[in-house]
Formats: C-alpha cells, sequence, structure tokens
C-alpha cells in the first residue's frame, strides 16, 4: 500500500486484519502505510474493541446495542445479530422449514467488535484539482441464507462508497463549505492554485489531512513492540522448557514400565504397561521434537526481529532529532 502510494495511485485495502481499531497492528498499518480507516474517518468516535475490553471500559461509554454496533461502531465479528456465533442450541433451532428466529435491534451487544477493514489513501487523476472522498460507509451482508436462515459469513463486511470529487469553486464561500460538506470527507485536502478561497481551505483543513510519510514509526510505537517481543520471547522459552521436561519424563516413565514388565503377574497387566509406555513416549518424542528443533529456531527468529526493530528505533531516535538513543547501531 505505502508503495502504491508513493506512486501517487488511489489506494484501498480491503479484508480481515484480525486487530481492533488503534491496536500496534492497525496503527503501525495506518501510519507506515499511509492510508487511513475509512470507517474512523466517517465515525471518529467509535469502539476500539469490544464493551468487554479494557481498552472500551476506559471510556467509560455504557454497553452498545446490536444496532448501535452496526451504524456507528462498525462491529464487523462476534455480533449476537450472527448465527455463527450463537449457541449450538439456538443454532438446531435454525434451518429449513423452521420459523424464524429475529433478535430485536436493541439487544444488548457487549461482545461485538471490528476487525474488517477498508484502509484508504488518496491519488491524483490526472493533475485535476480535487479529492477523493468518502460518500458512506457502512456494515453489510447482515441477511442470512433464504433457507437454511444461517448468516452468510462468521464475520459482517464492510463496506464504502469513495467518489471524485473536483476541488470547488464559487465566489460565494458559504455556498462553497456547503458544496465540500454534501461531498463527503476528503481523504486529503483537495487544492486548487487557480481558485484559492480561505474559507474553503480552512473547512478542508479540518477534514482529513495526508498521512504523513515518514521512514521511522514513532518511537513509543518501537517500544510497544520490543515489549510484545519480550513477552512472546518469555512465553516461547517456557513452553520449550516444558516439552523438553515432558520428553525427559516420557524416557524415564518409559523405561520404569519396561522394567515393570518383569515383574508383572498377568499378560494383560503387561500389555497395560506397554501400552502406556508406547503412548507416553510417543508424546514425549513429539513434544521433544517440537521444543528441541522448532521452538529454538522460532526464538532465534525472535531475536533477530528484536535486533531489526532496535535498530530501526535507534535510527528513529537520530533520524527526528529527539530523544535518546539506548543503544548504538548494532552489527552482526
Amino acid at each position: 500500500m505505502k508503495g502504491a502510494v508513493d506512486r501517487g495511485h488511489l489506494v484501498l485495502g480491503l479484508g480481515d486484519f484480525n486487530a481492533i481499531p488503534l491496536s500496534l497492528a492497525h496503527r503501525i498499518i495506518c501510519k507506515h502505510g499511509s492510508v487511513q480507516d475509512v470507517w474512523r474517518v466517517l465515525h471518529p468516535d467509535s469502539s476500539v474493541g469490544m464493551a468487554l475490553d479494557l481498552v472500551e471500559q476506559a471510556r467509560r461509554r455504557p454497553i452498545p446495542t446490536a444496532q448501535y454496533n452496526l451504524t456507528e461502531n462498525g462491529a464487523t465479528c462476534d455480533s449476537v445479530l450472527n448465527t455463527w456465533r450463537w449457541e449450538k442450541r439456538q443454532q438446531k433451532l435454525l434451518g429449513p422449514g423452521k420459523p424464524p428466529i429475529e433478535i430485536p435491534g436493541d439487544t444488548m451487544d457487549p461482545r461485538a467488535k471490528r476487525l474488517d477493514y477498508i484502509f484508504a489513501s488518496s491519488g491524483s487523476r490526472d493533475g485535476e484539482p480535487g479529492g477523493w472522498t468518502i460518500k458512506d460507509a457502512k456494515v453489510g451482508m447482515t441477511g442470512r441464507h433464504p433457507s437454511l436462515q444461517c448468516s452468510l459469513s462468521d464475520h459482517f463486511a464492510v463496506e464504502a462508497t469513495i467518489e471524485w470529487h473536483p476541488a470547488p469553486y464559487n465566489p460565494d464561500p458559504h455556498k462553497d463549505e456547503d458544496i465540500a460538506v454534501g461531498s463527503g470527507a476528503f481523504l486529503q485536502s483537495p487544492t486548487s492554485s487557480e481558485h484559492p478561497s480561505p474559507v474553503r481551505d480552512t473547512f478542508y483543513n479540518t477534514q482529513l489531512k495526508p498521512v504523513k510519510d515518514d521512514a521511522y514509526l514513532p518511537i513509543q510505537t518501537y517500544d510497544e513492540i520490543l515489549d510484545m517481543i519480550a513477552k512472546y520471547n518469555i512465553r516461547e522459552r517456557k513452553q520449550r522448557r516444558y516439552r523438553l521436561y515432558h520428553f525427559i519424563a516420557s524416557v524415564i516413565i518409559s523405561i520404569a514400565c519396561l522394567i515393570a514388565v518383569w515383574f508383572s503377574p498377568r499378560n494383560y497387566v503387561a500389555f497395560l504397561i506397554m501400552l502406556v509406555s508406547t503412548l507416553g513416549l510417543s508424546a514425549g518424542v513429539i513434544n521433544g521434537l517440537i521444543g528441541g528443533l522448532f521452538m529454538g529456531s522460532e526464538i532465534r527468529a525472535l531475536k533477530e526481529f528484536e535486533w531489526e526493530i532496535r535498530n530501526a528505533r535507534a535510527a528513529a531516535g537520530a533520524g527526528n532529532g529527539g530523544g535518546e538513543i539506548d543503544e548504538p547501531l548494532q552489527e552482526w
């Protein structure tokens, strides 16, 4: 997306990004990809997670209804309106020939959140003055299958209409402003050197501004990534240790079972001992391979990624001319 933005194209990135609004992944996409989340352009006060999340509870908002989540929060996942999120006993009530089950729009919907996005960045159109505007954005595909009565997907869709709007000019600045208001939110401030208008420029500056094209992320973002890497590193090392302990324990138990067979009073007891030995050793060997081989490479990959982030952080501190650099750039 960033490469397309740099070439001056209208850029659209769509899909399920498995990240809530304003999360680390969301902020990196917007900042480093030089794009904007079209839903937050039109709904800047929309939720940043499900109502049960701490980040959303800190906003001290009431628990939203299902309808509010659709129209204002843009929730596409885990909605009470989506049958794929219902309990099994509820899902069994759906199907051909069965009475339809309708969920009222005022039903409390504390778990719904937005994971699906349309990211966009404006581009030029043969040098024509103007800009791309977001006319509207909405949650779509909320209907159900006509006979099966289930939702069409486990996620609702997000839809947006984006139009090209030439930079307006009118001797009456108030009318000029009305034209801009009716045109939707601009992906970037359209300019026209031919007909400048102070009121129009003031209005456009309150609209979406172009994403600043920086080579580096903010220092705080690098620190956030490093904290995340540290947590993953602790988790991976702990899992590797437990897996290796399991392998050693399974080898010891297997040897003990082989010895126990010599003293087995009955054949079926010997069979059960050998069965336990075989199954336990098999599981232990699998965990030993995962912990000794695969997780080692995972930890090394994390260390390499941490090295890259620390170097990028140091370069960002030097490039921005502010803040102290914790470490000099490292070399292999």
